[in-house]
């Protein structure tokens, strides 16, 4: 797919703007999975390893921030709009871990 093919009718910029918010979703995931990382107390093996598995979905997300991209404009010249639930999913299932992490760690910390 060249550049060209990534040009859309849609002056509201649509799939730009959708691409964006997905960025700054994993973006901000990421942070907050460091932030876990760094300030819930634990044993470190314990932290690190749920730190690390939730920065799987994190860095999925961003990096398949791209093909997103193309495909919602492909969608987009075609007349339907993709759906990528993965993300929806990932995304919700990180902060569930990271919700319940937090929580017993900080309840069983001395």
């Amino acid at each position: 797919m060249s550049p060209e093919d990534l040009r859309h009718g849609d002056a509201g910029l649509q799939p730009e703007r959708t691409s964006l918010a997905w960025l700054r979703t994993g973006s901000v995931l990421g942070a907050v999975v460091l932030g876990f990382m760094r300030f819930v107390p634990g044993p470190g093996a314990v932290v690190a390893t749920i730190g690390l598995v939730c920065l799987v979905p994190v860095l999925a997300v961003l990096l398949a921030s791209r093909t997103g991209h193309r495909a919602r404009v492909r969608g987009l010249i075609a007349g339907r709009a993709p759906y990528f639930w993965w993300r929806n999913v990932a995304v919700t299932v990180t902060v569930v871990v990271l919700a319940i992490s937090s929580a017993v760690l900080i309840l069983l910390a001395p």
